[in-house]
């Protein structure tokens, strides 16, 4: 279903140049295309235009009729989407690709991951008969995620924008929705309409479950109201008028997406004085950065009831998968057993209000103060013998040269000893090129980039000249058994993540200074972990051995080889 959504959009895309009116549309044709008889009389019509019967049927279905370009082949489309069968699944897929990997579309804004909107259900912990509440539901990707409860709660969704209200109540019927009352508000100026029967006119409607994912516009400028405890509002921190209308309309529990910055910076202050004051967080989850397109800062999940105790802190920066561009959450079963049973791991804390620090709530700096009480450690430098910057040597023409390969990091293996390098050069035969010139077993980082990039060299560097260039930093071990533990350990889930906050605490990059100071566990040292780390390197190498077998074998059946 998901590849025929994605070639109606496409073919829809040809006739209009709004793409929201362009999913909408696709999603009304496969909505048509559920109904047989209605599907057979649009298709037997001789009619230029698509029949009358067309609109009437999404009028029938709460659904606002989008214009149809006359040129359109609307029996072309709906003859692709009529045997498509609804799956949840599926719908969540097109979406997530329409949105999030196709960036260009710049449907970004208006959907959350659905890794998150999963992880969101579960940590909300759904009951029959329960009211939900989204402010801020964009294009109603959530809808997705909650399409198991569809018959069982009361789903309300609000966004100030009608076209993404549109897309989402054409999602609501698509899921069987039954309870689901979606309109557009501004809710800083407005509230919505839909309210139970035993509440009066003025009174405001708290809802027993929240999840608010706000937009961070800080050209919005809102004002606080006077009897707000958040207030005054400030423009650098634009969730915070969000996240105070959620603490007023939340009966049991809810859950905001928040940047981590108002967590441990000038700019929360009053915000994590406020909740703690009140005992209102629950759980803090810190999430893997790169989530969120076009979103590079750092996120977390604020989980707020009522009436708290403690507070549960879980890091889970290291729990992703590269993506393409993004970073996919990974792990949420694991997230969700620390969530019920809140004990303290490697990744988790639970803690009393009163041990609280509160310049500083983010996850990682408690599980980190955790780990570090049971775990000493030191610094990378003290392992090295040497760590130096690559340099550009011009090449030459003439005599008394000498041939050398330029090393870039195009050369590095991904999984293994880099051994293979082609750039064969002459260079002038000075003190400078044997100064450079790297050695078996040293290690070598990408100075810059979002996410490091790592190699070892191997034997084969004893007979050549290999220059690192001005891009490349090279760290020279102690001892070669030191060399594979600690690439391996730059590669593992652990490594990697502190070695990417170097770099992103750096400008996106990293420097003699930075690495020598990243922190390694004193166990690093003991000969039986070192021994264990090494066993781990050959298997990875024998790994990354068998996927260049397969990458090979793979271009050889697509004849990129000849």
């Amino acid at each position: 279903m998901k590849e025929i959504l994605l070639q109606v959009f496409q073919y829809i895309q040809k006739y209009n140049e709004d793409n929201f009116d362009v999913l909408c549309l696709t999603l009304e044709f496969l909505l048509a295309g559920q109904n047989k008889s209605l599907s057979l009389e649009i298709l037997d019509s001789k009619e230029n235009e698509i029949p009358q019967s067309f609109y009437l049927y999404l009028e029938k279905h709460n659904v606002e009729r989008v214009e149809i370009h006359p040129k359109l082949n609307y029996k072309k489309i709906l003859k692709m989407v009529q045997n498509c069968k609804v799956n949840a699944q599926e719908l969540e897929s097109f979406i997530q690709t329409i949105a999030l990997q196709k960036t260009i579309l710049k449907f970004y804004d208006y959907a959350t991951p659905a890794e998150i909107n999963a992880l969101v259900c579960g940590l909300l912990h759904l009951q029959k008969n329960e009211s939900i509440f989204n402010p801020c539901c964009g294009m109603g990707s959530w809808l997705l995620s909650l399409s198991a409860h569809h018959n069982e709660c009361y789903f309300f969704g609000i966004d100030i924008h009608p076209k993404l209200i549109r897309i989402a109540k054409v999602l609501a019927v698509l899921l069987n929705f039954k309870n689901c009352h979606l309109e557009v508000a501004d809710i800083f100026k407005q509230f919505i309409s839909f309210k139970g029967k035993d509440h009066l006119k003025n009174e405001v409607r708290k809802f027993d479950k929240v999840f608010c994912h706000p937009p961070l516009l800080t050209h919005l400028n809102l004002k606080s109201p006077k009897d707000s405890p958040l207030a005054p509002y400030t423009k650098i921190a634009p969730e915070i008028p969000f996240l105070d209308f959620v603490l007023s309309r939340f009966h049991k529990k809810a859950v905001i997406i928040i940047r981590s910055a108002l967590l441990n910076k000038s700019i929360g202050e009053r915000l994590r004085d406020y909740l703690v004051a009140s005992n209102l967080i629950e759980t803090i989850i810190e999430l893997p950065t790169n989530l969120f397109p076009h979103q590079m800062g750092e996120f977390c999940l604020l989980v707020l009831s009522s009436n708290n105790k403690r507070i549960f802190f879980i890091d889970a920066q290291s729990f992703y998968l590269k993506e393409g561009k993004y970073n996919k959450l990974i792990n949420l079963e694991e997230i969700l057993d620390l969530y019920s049973f809140k004990q303290d791991t490697n990744v988790s804390r639970l803690l009393d209000y009163q041990s609280l620090n509160l310049e500083n709530l983010k996850s990682s700096y408690y599980v980190q103060e955790c780990v570090e009480s049971k775990n000493q450690t030191i610094n990378l430098g003290e392992i090295l013998e040497k760590c130096y910057r690559g340099a550009r040597i011009e090449n030459k023409q003439g005599k008394d040269l000498i041939g050398c390969y330029d090393l870039g990091i195009k050369d590095f293996e991904a999984y293994g000893i880099s051994d293979s390098f082609e750039d064969y050069v002459l260079k002038p035969n000075i003190n400078r090129l044997y100064e450079l010139k790297v050695q078996p077993y040293d290690i070598l980082l990408s100075i810059r980039g979002v996410m490091p990039k790592v190699a070892i060299v191997g034997k084969s560097a004893a007979q050549k000249i290999l220059l690192p260039n001005a891009g490349i930093l090279v760290l020279r071990v102690q001892n070669s058994l030191l060399a594979k533990a600690l690439y391996f350990y730059f590669l593992s889930a652990r490594g990697h993540l502190e070695l990417s906050k170097i770099y992103q605490s750096n400008n996106e990059r990293i420097g003699e200074k930075e690495i020598k100071q990243m922190p390694l566990s004193r166990d690093f040292l003991d000969s039986q972990i070192l021994e264990d780390y090494n066993e781990s390197f050959y298997e990875l190498c024998a790994c990354g051995e068998q996927i260049n077998i397969q990458k090979q074998g793979i271009a050889k059946l697509l004849g990129y080889d000849e």
